[in-house]
């Protein structure tokens, strides 16, 4: 098994290659300062006021299993429950589990890198004043979980991953497409809702409370992001003509096979000695099965809202198997993760409020008390 100390940055980088391009588009200003976008600008305000401080909120302090740094059950694991996997000893298998937490995190790592940069552009590009302040919340947003991520790889996994071919091919071609709407599209229906995809499975499986705890943080300002993208298109895909609508439903159908059939970790089989045996029962596990299930419950009814649903995108999407999940509700989903993922921030944050409260006993009280200080949250920090 050949072995490379991913926590160096000069060997991430000799994998990755360097990454430079032009950046199309243009800059919008908007003069019209008396008149408001309400819609907007309740985003904004919400992107405002829930801000949070991943040093604060996290217990970094917490120690991960070295050979399980998310506590993640071997349903993640793309060759779990196959004679492969049957025939791994016990301390491979934690080189396994480890590697996949590294690799699922590099890709979560890079792809905050990719919106941080693309909500930008949109900032500069997107028509209301109302619009482009909530973007910039969400540039915030997007800088504080590429901090996150990386923190959590560096110090709780060790093993680091460049970004996947399919994604990357994605991002280039994005970020060098002057109309901004096409990296709304991407960032926001196809890159966020398979982010909410997998951050949703994260919050409610892996057994780590830091990781739990940081998903349900990161889950709630997905959320938020994908209602802005989508208000945008909304408004933007009916003014557009039959052309420029098929060259975005092309677009997008191309983004939604690459997501389903080349999303792939088969770079962490090769690396980790396993081969073609390995990269080919992880492409058609159950594992993967699942989250592309999950993953097109949430973009194909993004793309009927925001009308991206002409005869090609349902011929494409029935070909896919996925063309169902047009029919699920949209608001109701939406409404789901955003309570889902507020709960697991409230609990985290009531927890801290009664270590607060204990403490401030304790050192009324004195120590003889100590006893009835209640425990330290496992996930946050006071």
């Amino acid at each position: 098994m050949r072995q490379v100390d991913y926590t160096r940055p000069e060997a991430l980088a000799e994998a990755a290659g360097a990454w430079s391009m032009p950046v199309g588009g243009e800059a919008l200003f908007h003069w019209d300062y008396d008149r408001q976008d309400a819609q907007m600008l309740r985003l904004y305000n919400q992107g405002k006021q829930r801000q949070w401080d991943a040093d604060d909120r996290l217990d970094w302090d917490h120690e991960a299993d070295p050979g399980n740094p998310l506590g993640m059950p071997d349903e993640f694991v793309s060759i779990a429950g196959s004679p492969l996997w049957d025939r791994i000893p016990e301390s491979e298998r934690a080189v396994i589990r480890r590697h996949t937490a590294g690799w699922l995190y590099s890709q979560f790592l890079h792809s905050e890198q990719f919106a941080l940069l693309g909500v930008g552009k949109i900032a500069a590009a997107t028509p209301s004043l109302e619009a482009k302040m909530y973007a910039a919340t969400q540039v915030m947003d997007e800088a504080r979980h590429a901090d996150a991520f990386n923190r959590y790889i560096k110090t709780k996994i060790g093993v680091r991953y460049p970004l996947s071919p399919t994604l990357s091919a994605l991002f280039e071609q994005v970020l060098a497409e002057p109309r901004w709407d096409l990296g709304v599209l991407c960032a926001h229906v196809l890159v966020e809702n398979m982010g909410l995809a997998a951050f949703s499975m994260h919050k409610e499986r892996m057994a780590d409370p830091l990781a739990k705890a940081f998903m349900g943080y990161v889950l709630r300002d997905e959320a938020r992001h994908v209602a802005f993208g989508r208000t945008l298109l909304r408004r933007e895909y009916p003014h557009l003509s039959s052309k420029e609508i098929a060259e975005r439903e092309e677009f997008a159908l191309e983004g939604c096979w690459a997501l389903r059939d080349r999303y792939v970790d088969d770079d962490m089989w090769h690396r980790l000695g396993y081969g073609e045996e390995a990269v080919k029962l992880s492409r058609t596990s159950p594992s993967k099965r699942e989250f592309r299930r999950q993953v097109f419950m949430r973009i194909v009814p993004a793309l009927k809202d925001i009308g991206l649903f002409g005869p090609r995108v349902k011929e494409g999407l029935a070909k896919m198997g996925v063309l169902g999940f047009a029919d699920i509700d949209r608001i109701a989903g939406a409404r789901y993760d955003e309570a889902e993922a507020e709960a697991t921030a409230q609990a985290e944050l009531n927890a801290r409020a009664e270590e607060v409260i204990g403490i401030a006993r304790l050192g009324a009280a004195g120590t003889d008390e100590a006893d009835d200080v209640p425990p330290r949250s496992p996930v946050g920090r006071a």
